[in-house]
């Protein structure tokens, strides 16, 4: 099995943590979770960590970016779609990257 590298990308008042993986066609970066502290929440911190994400995974040569998201978080679907990420599934939902030829 392949050993998974992970970070953790932190900002003043959040962070991320990603995995990165293989699928045999791609490369994978998973962000875990995303922490906001309560009291920085709805100031654009979870955007500047989703965005830094982003920038991190493109240096990485990720081709795809993917996470889940909880049912009922609203407020995560709407920055995500924001982003550019798109539902796949359920509330799984991925941003590609790089297209695979």
């Amino acid at each position: 099995m392949e050993k998974l590298n992970q970070t953790k990308i932190s900002l003043k008042h959040g962070s991320c943590l990603c995995t990165f993986y293989n699928n045999g066609k791609a490369n994978i970066m998973v962000i875990d979770s995303v922490w906001v502290d309560e009291n920085h929440r709805n100031l654009g911190v979870g955007t500047s960590i989703m965005n830094e994400a982003i920038k991190f995974a493109s240096t990485r040569n990720v081709d795809a970016i993917e996470l889940i998201v909880n049912e009922g978080n609203t407020v995560a679907k709407n920055l995500y779609k924001k982003l550019g990420f798109q539902k796949t599934n359920k509330e799984h939902y991925r941003i590609i990257l790089n297209k695979i030829k």
